[in-house]
């Protein structure tokens, strides 16, 4: 073989050797929380094994949205705060109550989410005590049926505010906070250019935690009453429950801003009636967005930090 075509050789395969460097340099250099996103939207409640599987393949190459790097390589890396509350709330609302994953794989889900850091999942769940009671009793069936179509709900809920500009608002999705001995759980608190919301979500009306059409009447003397199949029942309203969240948040807060509460219905085929004024906004979960945006007030950005500072320091999860 010739000289010169040993260099060509050479040389191209050289090349070669620096172009996989930068790619693989460019890989180690670039993480995108849009991939986190992508896959957490593809979980649903009732996800199959093969499903979950590819799931938690992909929380293990990904390892978070934090990184920090020196000389342009990653040195450190890990979940996101809001990455994390998420992860809470797919253990508990998709793996735990799932009939499609067996017990050792919620289990080392658990545990996975335990060592990166995730809060709130310390103590190992019944899910033997869960599972049997489901078998043996139709009360604790109907139950947990009841408790995922809310479960459901939720979701549906912080999949729309996951749709705000993170810029602009912050969203926590649901945190337990303590103040003074008294301990709240809330579903989703958004601190925003434009205002403090504390956000209740309710389910009524919907069928195996998918939309159905119903019809909700909210009359005189604070009645509640859902039309469902042509048939009539009354709910117990939650007007208690949404004002005494606002008082609590205000109090940890230290009233540095109104706290605007709202009641988000999730199925977005409910006919709502509302024949009373409230001192809280009822509205449906499609619309929830567009009000959220278009509140009329401003929250400056020295406030919307105090106020995510006193809620990290009250939470307890």
């Amino acid at each position: 073989m010739e000289l010169y075509q040993i260099l060509i050789i050479a040389g191209v395969v050289v090349t070669a050797l620096v172009v996989f460097l930068v790619i693989s340099g460019k890989k180690n250099k670039w993480v995108s929380t849009e991939d986190f996103q992508t896959a957490k939207g593809k979980l649903k409640r009732d996800c199959s094994e093969e499903e979950f599987d590819a799931f938690f393949s992909f929380l293990k190459t990904y390892k978070g949205g934090y990184v920090r790097r020196s000389a342009g390589q990653i040195v450190e890396q890990g979940y996101l705060g809001k990455e994390k509350g998420d992860l809470k709330g797919i253990f508990f609302n998709v793996v735990y109550p799932n009939h499609n994953l067996s017990t050792g794989r919620k289990e080392e889900f658990r545990r996975y989410l335990v060592s990166v850091g995730v809060n709130g999942l310390d103590e190992r769940p019944s899910y033997e005590t869960r599972d049997n009671k489901l078998k043996n009793r139709a009360t604790d069936e109907d139950e947990y049926q009841r408790k995922a179509v809310g479960n459901a709900g939720e979701q549906a809920v912080r999949n729309v505010l996951d749709q705000l500009d993170p810029e602009k608002y912050a969203v926590i999705n649901g945190p337990v906070l303590k103040l003074e001995g008294v301990t709240r759980e809330y579903d989703h608190i958004v601190v925003g250019v434009n205002g403090l919301f504390v956000i209740e979500t309710k389910a009524f009306g919907m069928t195996d935690g998918k939309s159905a059409r119903a019809s909700l009447f909210i009359d005189a003397g604070d009645k509640w009453i859902i039309r469902k199949n042509g048939n009539n029942r009354d709910l117990e309203s939650p007007t208690k429950q949404v004002m005494e969240e606002k008082r609590h948040l205000e109090q940890i807060t230290e009233s540095l801003v109104e706290v605007h509460p709202i009641l988000v219905l999730s199925n977005t085929q409910l006919f709502v009636k509302q024949n009373i004024s409230l001192s809280y906004d009822v509205i449906r979960q499609d619309a929830l967005k567009d009000f959220i945006e278009g509140y009329n007030e401003i929250l400056r950005e020295n406030e919307k930090s105090l106020i995510l500072q006193k809620i990290d320091r009250s939470r307890i999860n």
